[in-house]
């Protein structure tokens, strides 16, 4: 049998190749690693050939792929990449050279440039142990912006602490300072040696204690009030008051991150405007006096405190005399300036009085004054002082001003116990001190409240009657002693109340004045009397009195023309009395308005004419049609031996000046004569 044996045996490789094997291994490994990388890799052998490199290198050159081989000079290389621009400001000649000479140092550099693609990118040229070098190209454009942003960033942060108004510090974890602008320094009178980043927030309390940030405390109290509100993590915001009177408004803020921060404001100025604000609230800003609320407030006190000590308290309602004539011939301004020294003298008067004064000014020409505690003599005694220094003239832009005052008194517990009744009954002697002549001091009596009551009672009534027409007009004589006839009538408005009767006009009129009634009430009686008029005989005038309120509104001149056109009754037979009550309020609008009513043939008669203080200065302004004598003047013919010399004077001037003389009241034939 034939046949063949074979024997088979491992026979070990030769070590050379296996290494060959695993040098080929690791080759490939290290060029996908480097294939891989984001970043451009160039490797070069110490002859300064290309020996390994990656496809992110040619794309951040923008190299041709043909170009790119191992073996190839990195002069081949550098060239090319210069010729496309690589290499801003130098030549292929220049870019190979720079890069030899940098390689050829053996040490590790780093580079940045911009390429014509607009990338920024930083080269890193690491020499190897082996005598090889490796060059790293990073796109560092992202990089770049970023750190620009973060620039701008920090320089607008920068801009912004130094421009802030406010002064900030910021602290870390530790409590220490990272961050402090100069408004922080500026503001505590600080420097930049001894207050910066890196000191505590003890030391830097400590600083500021020695500048005389915290009066009164030492710098260890200081920092055991500051840490105990740090303590608390919680934002809050508090004043501090410096020694040299500056106030500083304090905000506290955690951060997240541990840490916390602190701005602070000078609020100086708004602390003085608060502080104005609630002044001006509280006083009256012409006289600088205590308002209407503070003096409630002040009596109030005054109130609780006599009650505990079984004091007396006084009230004082002060109002001026003839303020209003001083007001409406002289102007507001002069009005004002007199106020400001009345206030003085008020002021003055009452310095050295016992007790506790609270002056006030309620408004206009009114005041009031609060005294506790105190006696009805000594209350009345200061009435008197306040009457007398007010009393004395004053030199107001040159020009002399005289006027009075009038002083309401009550005393609590007896005329009252709260703030509201006692103001109400020292308001109610005032007008009892105005209704018997001014310049004089009332206490409050009972009877005054029963007064006041009554004639809030008239007003009440008289409202009703002006609805519902309970009024009506009787007609007074006045004879023409030449022609021995009836020359007119003089409209008298009466009053039937159903259950008072009928009321005299002196105890509405007045009432009807004050509280503006008497506009619609007189327009009412100018109608009726221009109806009942148009009736009569032509030769036959009518008389109306008008109020000064009237006049007011400026339009009482469309009311009487009115009431003329719808009675269909010729202007001449009208005839209207004024006092120069009418005048004294605004002379130049009412002279416009009387005049336009004389230039339609309304007769103007001057009534009451003597019992006032300017009446023949208001005779040379306005060419009248007639003089009215007062009854008053009348009356005392018989009894005063001075009244004739005055009636005759009266009716020889009216004769002098070309108008018409009424002698009010003749009841007897001696009156007559």
């Amino acid at each position: 049998m034939t046949g063949w044996r074979g024997v088979c045996a491992e026979v070990p490789e030769p070590p050379a190749a296996e290494q060959a094997r695993h040098l080929e291994a690791e080759t490939r490994r290290f060029e996908a690693a480097v294939e891989a990388m984001p970043i451009g890799v160039s490797v070069f052998d110490g002859d300064l050939r290309l020996i390994a490199f990656n496809d992110r290198l040619r794309d951040l050159y923008g190299l041709p792929p043909e170009l790119m081989r191992r073996g190839m000079p990195m002069e081949h290389m550098i060239r090319a990449s210069a010729r496309l621009g690589n290499y801003p400001g130098l030549s292929p000649e220049e870019a190979c050279a720079f890069v030899a000479e940098r390689i050829g140092r053996r040490v590790r550099l780093q580079r940045e440039r911009l390429l014509p693609s607009g990338l920024l990118l930083k080269t890193t040229i690491a020499p190897l142990p082996d005598g090889s070098t490796m060059v790293v190209h990073e796109d560092a454009t992202d990089r770049a912006r970023a750190d620009a942003a973060l620039a701008e960033q920090n320089r607008r942060f920068d801009h912004a602490l130094s421009h802030m108004s406010h002064g900030l510090v910021l602290f870390d974890a530790d409590h220490r300072v990272t961050v402090v602008n100069r408004q922080f320094l500026d503001l505590y009178g600080l420097s930049p040696e001894t207050v910066h980043p890196g000191i505590t927030a003890e030391t830097l309390i400590h600083r500021r204690t020695e500048a005389g940030n915290f009066p009164g405390l030492t710098p260890e109290e200081a920092w055991h009030q500051v840490r105990e509100r740090l303590a608390t993590r919680t934002r809050y915001r508090l004043d501090q008051t410096l020694v040299d009177g500056r106030v500083i408004a304090v905000t506290y803020a955690p951060t997240p991150e541990g840490g916390f921060v602190t701005v602070h404001e000078d609020v100086t100025a708004a602390k003085r405007a608060e502080a104005q604000i609630v002044h001006m609230a509280r006083h009256d800003a012409l006289t600088g006096l205590p308002n209407r609320t503070l003096l409630h407030e002040s009596l109030a006190e005054a109130l609780a405190g006599a009650s505990a000590r079984d004091g007396v308290t006084a009230v004082l309602c002060l109002d001026l005399d003839r303020f209003k004539t001083v007001n409406d011939t002289l102007g507001h301004a002069v009005g004002d300036k007199l106020l400001r020294q009345v206030a003085a003298r008020l002021s003055a008067a009452i310095r050295d009085e016992a007790g506790t004064v609270t002056l006030a000014r309620l408004g206009g020409d009114e005041f009031a004054l609060v005294l506790q505690p105190t006696s009805r003599f000594r209350a009345g005694r200061l009435a008197g002082r306040l009457i007398e220094a007010v009393g004395r003239d004053y030199e107001v832009d040159g020009k002399r001003v005289a006027v009075g005052l009038s002083v309401g008194l009550a005393l609590a517990p007896a005329d009252g116990r709260d703030p509201e009744g006692l103001l109400r009954a020292a308001d109610m002697a005032l007008y009892r001190a105005k209704g018997e002549g001014r310049g004089i001091h009332r206490f409050f009596e009972p009877a005054m409240d029963a007064a006041v009551q009554a004639r809030r009672g008239v007003e009440l009534d008289l409202r009703t009657a002006l609805a519902e027409q309970h009024f009506a007009l009787a007609f007074q004589p006045f004879l023409d002693l030449a022609a021995g006839r009836i020359a007119g009538f003089e409209a008298l408005l009466r009053w039937h109340h159903p259950v008072r009767g009928v009321v005299s006009p002196a105890a509405f009129v007045p009432i009807a004045e004050e509280t503006g009634m008497i506009v619609p009430l007189g327009e009412w009686v100018l109608r009726q009397a221009c109806r009942e008029a148009a009736r009569w005989p032509d030769p036959v005038r009518v008389s109306v009195n008008l109020s000064p309120v009237q006049f007011r509104g400026g339009d009482i001149d469309a009311t009487v023309i009115a009431a003329l056109r719808e009675a269909g009754l010729d202007p001449r037979r009208l005839e209207l009395e004024i006092t120069e009550g009418v005048l004294l309020q605004d002379s130049a609008s009412t002279l416009a308005i009387l005049h336009r009513l004389k230039g339609i043939g309304v007769r103007i008669a001057m009534d009451d004419f003597g019992t006032g203080y300017s009446s023949l200065g208001y005779l040379r302004a306005f060419p009248f049609d007639k003089i009215k004598i007062d009854r008053a003047f009348v009356a005392d013919l018989a009894v005063r031996p001075d009244a004739p010399a005055i009636v005759r004077a009266v009716t020889t001037l009216a004769d002098s000046l070309g108008m018409t003389t009424t002698a009010e009241g003749v009841e007897t034939e001696a009156q007559l004569a």
